[in-house]
Order: structure tokens, then sequence, then C-alpha cells
């Protein structure tokens, strides 16, 4: 009895003391009013991570304090509005002067300066956002992007009326975006189709043979349209009722819908998919937050005119001129939309070879390259991306050497990148130097044989000089492809070299940006979030397979094989942030253990969520033909048990029974504009500069990379001098004697790190990446041929499905002069059984012996052809003495190499963009 009194009492005492915080709370400030006018619950934790912000800008990072000066804020905050206090609703102003004044009283003087520093350069940051943007204030979703962000939107993304004023913000950008996505789950909703399949007859996919697109709703009943149908709050636009429509029309011809579209049109108007807000919410959160971004088609084109999200194609290219000029036909269509393409041109005859139709001889592959290349040249994008190409050659084609030649100087094809598919055989030719046989495509037979050894010469030389070709492998590629027994194997990619991909398949790009996952443990340790993590790739491989279903693609071949495969590419940037904010070094072992846990993790919960997909709106319809239905995944992780980190067998198990959405659905792909708007490093590359000096009439501005800015606010080491030391050291801090040892460690950029590490680190990310990754293997300028080399060989060892090279400074538009070009004896050949040498005009100089492999370089052939103020005609900013490319045309920064593309920091200008 007494026990139960003890309980009663206890019990009362606690619901005393939870009334007794209630009113304590009734009793605080309940809201609060924010600039824009917007009035919103009030979080007092803010104060304190304000007030934080300040001690650690006046190098005291001191929490307590921070905590105590804190809570005098809020308590001068609620005296002041005592009277009144439930109805009282400060300004974000009044809140400020409460803090500064606190701090001053406190006798934190330094902090006080800090903090209002810190508050003048938020007001100047709201100034520079509202003249970005041309309006009176900025609202809650433009202060979450930098005013460059706000540059690349405004400049790239933004709707533009027929003057090119903006009439679009980032909020409704976002908004149109996220609504334009969730479109295909209307159309998968019980409601309006089911799985089932009318009748036992096949239906077509496509309409006949010669309309260009799919389900096109007319612009009048679109315009009709506008602004009547909605999902909960959001209201679609004419563009979204297109997309919507699209998705419809392909359900209604393959016998899925169970309503007519005038019906589905009506249930929206009564706003009947109200609950599929929710997922609009969700996409537009994932996108504000910066947590993930899709590639720029899916910005641009959804929810606007266009319609595409996908930016990467393939085409094929057959021996025939009919082909050929089909395919051109095809890739300026798909140009005119937005996209970029790859073509393997090794099906093409060699040149010279017997035309039986004709009599004459074949002029070769690298004359139609010629041909694409000058099409792409003429045909413009409408200002968000230009034309771009990858020109495949697979190394047994008896054209190889004059292909590895092609972009000598950067002469030729300016709008290829171009890429050796290195065929299996090759290995053991070189390894044994063995005569290497060149196959005609025509015939099938061996035409002639080269050495090599000679070949993987020139191939590195021609890296080494022009930053191209860059290498496939073959073996890699095709090792552990899904649909390798069904489809062939894959011998194409697109113009950066990532995605995998078959004749007319494309795919659809995302990356989640990984500094945004780290969280402080209990211990006030930098720690990854991975529950947040998952959560975003899980969101984020929905996003990516919406786009699937809603894109509006340029042409019916490339919508058919598209969804026969349903690749997505789910792939990250923000890497070199993420890991200055851990404090763990990019070329370490540590380091390369986090990549590769980071790259696993995301690559099974991408497919733990593809398989629910799968559960909800099936398989991808080759599955069953797949090496996922024989329980192989498409990773070479998957077959080193010892590396698992998470149950891969009870997944392989899970997909077997119930199938998977997507044959692929991880690929790290270059990440320009979007790592822009994210504010965040690009792709899985190292930060490139600590800080970009960019000189303007009135002066100098700095970017600085903002983890490193707050780690030296922090150690009281950040000022002028220390900007003008990183400016004048390229952008590191290894040679600045007063930057303590451990920061050295963390803070390493692109040029600190060794090729091989650099390697390393691609290989730790492929290990778990099922198509390719975009990533740069940076060489000092003193590096060698040989050092080339060996960097493509540990490429190979390693399990990399291709890579790309770049000496500092060897990126150029033409070259000057080029010491020692002449006539040079190009490799022994085979043919028919006798050796024969030939001759021809080249800026190779030809590696004759072993020792060229360990020799250093040190000649510097770069340049350009410059104008008397140091400048050529296409606006590239060159030095003068040396005729090198060193600054952007459009805001006159150093240029960077990363991605496979020399670009700006900045604005995303680029050689290869």
């Amino acid at each position: 009895m007494a026990t139960r009194k003890k309980i009663v009492k206890k019990e009362k005492t606690q619901k005393a003391r939870l009334a007794s915080t209630k009113a304590r709370q009734v009793k605080m400030i309940q809201k609060i009013k924010k600039r824009d006018g917007r009035v919103v619950d009030f979080d007092p934790k803010r104060i304190e991570e304000a007030v934080f912000k300040a001690f650690e800008a006046s190098g005291q990072p001191d929490k307590k304090l921070a905590q105590e000066v804190a809570k005098t804020v809020l308590n001068k905050l609620n005296q002041k509005y005592k009277k009144n206090i439930s109805k009282a609703i400060p300004t974000v102003e009044e809140l400020q002067d409460i803090v500064e004044e606190s701090l001053i009283e406190d006798g934190s003087a330094k902090v006080a300066k800090s903090y209002i520093l810190y508050r003048q350069k938020r007001a100047d940051l709201r100034r520079e956002k509202q003249d970005i943007l041309d309006k009176g204030e900025i609202d809650e979703v433009d202060k979450y992007f930098d005013p460059n962000a706000l540059r690349v939107l405004k400049s790239r993304y933004l709707r533009k009326d027929e003057n090119g004023k903006v009439i679009e913000s980032p909020k409704e950008l976002f908004q149109r975006v996220a609504v334009h996505t969730v479109l295909p789950d209307i159309v998968y909703d019980k409601r309006v189709t089911s799985k089932r399949v009318v009748g036992k007859k096949e239906i077509p996919m496509c309409p006949p043979s010669g309309t260009d697109q799919l389900g096109v709703l007319g612009e009048k009943r679109a315009v009709e349209l506008e602004g009547k149908m909605r999902i909960g709050d959001y209201y679609l636009n004419r563009f979204h009722a297109k997309g919507l429509y699209h998705c419809f029309d392909r359900f209604k011809r393959e016998g899925k819908v169970k309503i007519s579209w005038e019906k589905l049109v009506e249930m929206l108007k009564k706003n009947k998919f109200a609950k599929h807000q929710k997922r609009i919410d969700e996409f537009y959160k994932l996108m504000v937050s910066r947590d993930f971004m899709p590639n720029t088609p899916t910005i641009a084109n959804f929810g606007s005119f266009l319609g595409m999200g996908s930016a990467c194609f393939a085409l094929n290219i057959k021996d025939s001129i009919n082909s050929i000029m089909e395919t051109l036909k095809r890739a300026a269509i798909v140009f005119k939309s937005g996209g970029g393409l790859g073509y393997n041109f090794s099906k093409l005859r060699p040149e010279g070879d017997f035309i039986k139709t004709t009599g004459g001889a074949s002029s070769g592959p690298l004359s139609f390259m010629r041909l694409f290349d000058t099409m792409t040249e003429v045909v413009k994008q409408g200002g968000i991306r230009r034309g771009a190409n990858m020109g495949i050659m697979n190394s047994n084609h008896p054209d190889i050497e004059n292909f590895v030649m092609a972009k000598e100087g950067n002469k030729a094809l300016n709008n290829f990148n171009i890429s050796i598919l290195v065929m299996p055989e090759f290995w053991e030719c070189y390894k044994k130097n063995k005569p290497y046989p060149l196959v005609n495509p025509r015939t099938g037979e061996v035409q002639r044989y080269i050495s090599a050894k000679i070949l993987f010469d020139s191939i590195a030389y021609q890296a080494w000089e022009s930053a191209e070709p860059g290498l496939l492998f073959f073996d890699k590629i095709n090792e552990h492809n899904p649909v390798l027994k069904e489809m062939g194997p894959i011998v194409t990619t697109n113009p950066c070299g990532e995605l995998l991909l078959y004749p007319n398949e494309s795919c659809n790009l995302g990356s989640i940006n990984l500094w945004n996952f780290v969280k402080e443990n209990e211990k006030g340790k930098n720690e990854v979030d991975w529950e947040k993590l998952e959560k975003a790739v899980r969101l984020g491989v929905r996003f990516l397979d919406n786009i699937i279903d809603v894109n509006q693609l340029p042409l019916n071949e490339i919508e058919e094989m598209t969804l026969q495969t349903r690749k997505i590419g789910l792939g990250v940037m923000g890497l070199g942030d993420l890991l200055f904010e851990l404090g763990v070094t990019y070329n370490s072992p540590k380091g390369r253990e986090l990549m590769e846990k980071i790259a696993e993790f995301i690559n099974y919960y991408s497919k733990e969520e593809s398989v629910k997909m799968a559960k909800e709106k099936g398989a991808f319809p080759l599955f069953k033909k797949s090496s996922f239905a024989k329980g192989e995944m498409p990773v070479s992780g998957f077959y080193d048990k010892k590396s698992w980190n998470f149950e891969w067998k009870k997944l392989a198990a899970k997909i077997k029974k119930f199938g998977i959405r997507n044959s692929y659905t991880t690929v790290i792909a270059p990440t320009g504009s979007i790592s822009m708007i994210a504010g965040c490093s690009s792709g899985v590359e190292p930060v490139y500069s600590l800080v970009y000096q960019k000189s303007v009439a009135v002066g100098s501005f700095y970017y600085i990379d903002p983890v490193f800015e707050h780690h030296m606010l922090r150690e009281g080491l950040f000022d002028e001098d220390l900007i003008t030391d990183v400016v004048n050291s390229k952008g590191t801090v290894q040679n600045i004697n007063y930057i303590p040892p451990k920061f050295k460690k963390v803070f390493v950029t692109s040029h600190d790190i060794k090729p091989e590490d650099h390697i390393k680190s691609l290989a730790a990310f492929q290990k778990w990446v099922d198509s390719s990754i975009s990533k740069t293997i940076n060489f000092p300028r003193t590096a060698s041929v040989g050092d080339i080399k060996r960097a493509y060989l540990l490429a190979h060892e390693l399990g990399c499905k291709g890579v790309t090279v770049y000496r500092d400074t060897s990126l150029k538009k033409q070259v000057l002069s080029t010491e020692g070009a002449g006539k040079k004896t190009d490799p022994f050949v085979k043919t028919q059984g006798k050796k024969k040498k030939s001759e021809k005009e080249s800026g190779l100089q030809r590696l004759k012996d072993e020792k060229a492999e360990g020799m250093a370089v040190y000649r510097d052939p770069s340049g350009v052809y410059m104008n008397g103020n140091g400048d050529n005609e296409n606006g590239f900013v060159a030095d003068k003495p040396t005729g090198k490319i060193t600054k952007c045309p459009s805001c006159k920064i150093d240029l960077s190499f990363k991605e496979g593309c020399m670009s700006c920091p900045v604005c995303g200008w680029g050689l290869c963009a």
C-alpha cells in the first residue's frame, strides 16, 4: 500500500513538472518574423548556433560560453516582451541586436566584433543575392544557395521571357521539377492503371515509324489545362500536362490503363490524387536542401518546354553510307534536344578499303568523325549545353594508329572526346611483346600486325601531349555486365566515358552531396550520418526511376531501348569537402577505405530500393534474361566476400525472387554545374584548389573553400596574408611554413596527390559502382610518358573500367611549335608475313626503346595562337610568354581540370562542357 502511494505521488510530481515546463514554454517567445515577412516558429537553438559561430570566427570555439550567452539572450528577449509574450513576434533584427548587446556586456569584445562582422557579411550577402535575382527580398529557398549557385541558376536554368528577363525564382524552379518528376506516380496509381495487359496480342511500344516523339498533347489543349489540374497544393502547368499525357499514352498503348485521359483530367481537377503531394514535397526538399541534384536537363527541362531529363545517349553506326547519314540525322535531333552522344566507329571499314558498289576506296572512320564534328558545331543547343561527342575505336581496328593521332595538339575534332576501347587480346600481346593483329571489320580477317608496345607508347604520348585519347577496358566493362548474354558486349559510352551504354540507350543521372551528410557525435567529432544518407539514396533512386517514365526523349528507338534496361545513374559529389570535414586525408588508406564503404553503401541501398520498386511497378523487362536472375551482381565487390559490410547474399536472393527495377543503379558522372548549385566539390575529385582568385577592374575577389576557411578561423590563422600565400602557392598549403602539419595532412588538393593515389581512389569507388566513373588522374607538368603508361597499367590491374589522364598545362587550343616535327618512322608492321616500314607527318616523337619510359620530359608544347593582348580568337585568356590557356574567357579566373574537362570553378565554362 505504501509502495502504491509512493508511485501515485511520483506520478503527480512528474505531471506537475510537465505542467510547469509547458507553462514556462508558454511564457517564452513562440514566433519570430523573418526579413521576407514570413512568421515562423522560434527555435532557441538557433541563437546558440549563431553565437558559437561568432566564438569560432574569433578563434575561441567554446561551446559552454556560447550556451551561457545564448541563455542571456533568451532571457533578455523574454523579458522585453513579458507583458504580452504569448502574442509577441519579434523580428530577426531585434534578436540580433540583443545578441550583440549580450556579447559586449559579457566582456567578449573580440567575439562581439566577430559577430558584428558576421552580421554585416550576411547583410552584404543578402543584398548580393537580391541583385543577382533582381528581387526586393530573398525567400527561404534563396538563402540555402550561395551567390555563385544563384548566378548559375539564373544564367542556365531559371525560365526567362522572350526578352531574356527571368520570370521564375529558384523556389518555383524546384517546385516545377518536383511536380514533373512525380507525374508517373499518378499514372501508376491503381485507380489509373494495372499491370494486366489487355488481350493476348502483343501491344506495340511505339506508334508507326515516322513520328519523332511519342504521346504529344496538343499545345492548345495543354494551355487550356494549365492551372486547372492539381496534386494537393501543387497546380500543374501546361508542360506538366504534356508530360503526364506522354506517360499515360504509353501505358495506354501497353494495355495497362483502366480509365480514359478525360477521366484522369477530371480526377486531377477534383484533386483526387492529393496523397501524392507527399512525394512532391520529398523530392522538392531533397533538391532545396542540396542533399541531391538531378542532372542539368532535368533541372532545365522538367516542367518546361522540352520535357527531356536525360543528358547522355549512344547511337549505332554501321558500315554503310545510309547508316552513317541516318545516325548523323539522329545525332542532330539529339543535340537539338540538349543531349550528348557516344559512338563506336569500329564497324566502319578502314581508310583505303574496297567499296564493292562503286569500285572505289573508303575514306575511313576519321573522315566521318570530321563530318559529325562539323554537324555538332552547326547545331546549337539554346545556350544551356553545346553538343558533345565521344568517339570510340577498338584497339584492333586497322586505322587505330591514325585514330590515336586524331586530336594531336587539339587542332581537330574539337567537339569530340576520343577513347580507345582496349580489347582483351591486346594485353597478352603487350606483356609478351607479341605482334598485335589488326582486323578489318568488313571481312573479319587480320589485315596486318603491329607492335602492341609501340601502340601503347603512342597512346601514352598523345595523352601526355594533348590529354587524349582516354582508355576504356573492354574486359572490365563487360565482366559483370548483367545483360551481356542477351544484348552482347557494351562498346560505347557517353561523352565523358562514365556511362556504359548500348546503342539507342540513355541514362538519367543525379548526384548525392556527401558533404551534407556530416553530423557531430556525442564526443563532438564529425562523422557520416549514415541513416540520413540511406534515406537520400532511396529517395534519389525513386526520383531517377520516375524520370524514365515521364521522359520525353527525342527518338522512339531511344525510348524503347531505355525502357528495356531502365538504367539509372545515382552518383555523388562533395567527397572532397566531406573528407575535409572528417579530417581524413584523401590519399591515405583510411580515405580509400571510407570511399569504398560509401560506394558499397550507396550501391546496396540503391538496389534495396530498386527491388521495392520492382514489387510495386515491375522489374526491368530484360530481368529474366539477365545475370540478376541467376543471383549475380554487376559489381566486382560482390565477388570479394571478405570486403562485404552488408547482406549481399540475401539481397541477391531477394532480387532473384522479386526482380529489380533498374539494370544499373549507380554511376559517378561529372557534376560541374550541379555541384556549383549545391556549393560543394565536384564528384569524387579531391578539392582542386583551396583559394581561387578573380581579378576585376576594381580589385581582386577570392573564392575560398568553406571548410578550409572554417578551420583556419577556428585556429586564428585566417587573414589576408593566408589568402595571398595560398594563391601564390597555386591553391595549396603544403609549402606554407606556418600551417600546422595536421592541417597540411588533411587539406590536400588535386596536385598534391600522386597519380597512383588518384588511381587507387578511382579503383576504390569502381569496386562498388555498376557503370563507370568520371575522374581525372592529375599529373604534374614534369611527368614523363612512362608515368602515364604506368598509370594506365595500374588502372587496368586494379579493375577500373576506364581512365582519363591530364598533365598540368597540356591542354591547348593549337600548337605554336613542336620541336623535332617532321617525318617519323612508324612501328614495324607485319603484312602478309613481311616486315614493312611507313612514314607520315606527325608531331609525335616516336619512343624508340624502353629507355624512354623512365625519362622525364620537361618540354611543354602547350600554347594557343594569341592576339596582341594575350587572347586568342576564341576568347581564351592565355599566358603571353608560353601561350597556355590559363583563364576563363568569362570570369578571367584560373581554370581547373577535373572530371575530364578544363573548366572554370566559378561559372562552369569548359572546353568540353
